[in-house]
């Protein structure tokens, strides 16, 4: 089974860090329409990509990154790109090369004016930005990320799943993040986009310095999510597992009842035996008596 793939950088906030910037980039960026193009990348595209793998080697472990590397078209090198800028949020940020390209990607008409969701019911864009750039401390940018196949078969193709996800979860990934419930604060956004739709979720606490995360912390926030993605997968792996281990329990029982009953013909035949064998000396002692050349009978 495949597993849900997590990553979660951080922003500092403060200082001229444009961190409402990337809650704006997550919430407005036009869902791309990646069409089918088996032509190779072009030398742009190659260039940039080397230069990224270059300044984030981490990139690497993208699930995009082993795409483009089996299947190297100009599709796959165009996702991977956007998903290791997204990723690299800080830095790119003091990169007019990196800006330029996400300023020029290719877009679609957007179905909304964004797409943030959070605790409320209803985002409001503006005050979100407002709140990130009076902020102080650090903000988590964690993305989740499914493979096509496995978001569709379980039903986490929308955005609507994934906000359920999340609002259903928010303890844990506070307490994961050791922030308190009641401190924590976070939006995020659902990008249905190549072979890994993905969320990114930007996560921080009320109070400054509170928050940290910890590789443990990481991967209590995917065990957590995990469960609940593949719930029901699990409980019909467990099914199965049931199922077998009820069958081989019938069958160790038939196995032992009718080793019971060949134990049982065996004592009546070794009884049958031991009493021929009790009786051998009184049968050959009759036998010598009436015909004294008799030989020894056999029991």
């Amino acid at each position: 089974m495949a597993g849900l793939i997590v990553k979660s950088p951080y922003l500092k906030c403060g200082g001229g860090s444009e961190v409402s910037g990337y809650l704006r980039y997550i919430g407005t960026r036009e869902r791309v329409e990646i069409l089918p193009d088996d032509r190779p990348p072009t030398w742009k595209q190659e260039q940039l990509i080397t230069k990224l793998t270059k300044d984030f080697p981490e990139a690497k472990e993208l699930g995009e990154y082993s795409d483009y590397k089996d299947k190297p078209t100009k599709a796959n090198a165009s996702v991977f790109i956007t998903r290791a800028l997204e990723g690299n949020w800080s830095q790119v940020q003091q990169s007019d090369g990196y800006m330029k390209y996400i300023a020029t990607r290719p877009r679609a008409e957007r179905l909304s004016d964004h797409g943030l969701f959070g605790d409320e019911e209803t985002v409001n864009l503006e005050q979100a930005m407002q709140e990130l750039d009076q902020y102080n401390g650090n903000v988590w940018t964690h993305i989740l990320s499914l493979k096509r196949e496995d978001a569709a078969r379980l039903g986490y193709d929308n955005a609507k799943a994934w906000r359920n996800l999340l609002r259903a979860n928010r303890n844990e990934v506070a307490a994961a993040m050791n922030i308190q419930p009641n401190h924590f604060r976070w939006y995020a956004a659902f990008h249905d986009e190549g072979k890994h739709p993905h969320i990114h979720m930007m996560a921080w606490s009320t109070v400054t310095g509170e928050a940290y995360l910890t590789r443990d912390g990481i991967r209590n926030i995917k065990s957590v999510l995990t469960n609940q993605i593949f719930k029901q997968e699990m409980l019909h792996t467990y099914e199965q597992k049931s199922q077998s281990r009820d069958e081989l329990v019938r069958e160790a029982r038939l196995a032992i009842r009718q080793l019971t009953q060949e134990m049982c013909k065996a004592s009546v035949r070794l009884l049958r035996l031991r009493r021929r064998w009790s009786n051998w000396p009184d049968n050959w002692k009759r036998s010598r008596a009436k015909n004294p050349m008799a030989t020894s009978p056999s029991p």
